[in-house]
């Protein structure tokens, strides 16, 4: 089984397909919950949006879809505040200090 994620108060079970942030749990569509997993899999690494889009869509995506902004944004919307996620100027997304 693959371990529970978790940075601050975040917690991801990928068995079971749960996120929670401070005990909430999280209604997240399959591609949040797959970029939430991807930046939870690498803490306080900067993830690029090319490396996103390969691992939560397909090789087959348009590498230049707006489709890992819009999906970052409806997922930070659902995380709600303080934010986590932050945007690395020309390098991607990162969770967690370095």
């Amino acid at each position: 089984l693959p371990p529970t994620l978790a940075c601050g108060d975040i917690t991801l079970d990928p068995a079971r397909r749960v996120a929670s942030r401070a005990g909430r749990r999280l209604e997240l569509s399959p591609k949040e919950f797959a970029l939430l997993e991807c930046l939870l899999a690498a803490p306080g690494l900067v993830v690029s949006a090319e490396e996103l889009l390969e691992r939560v869509w397909d090789e087959a995506a348009d590498p230049f879809s707006s489709a890992v902004k819009h999906t970052m944004h409806r997922l930070r919307a659902k995380l709600g505040d303080p934010p986590v996620i932050e945007t690395i100027r020309e390098g991607g997304y990162r969770i967690g200090s370095a």
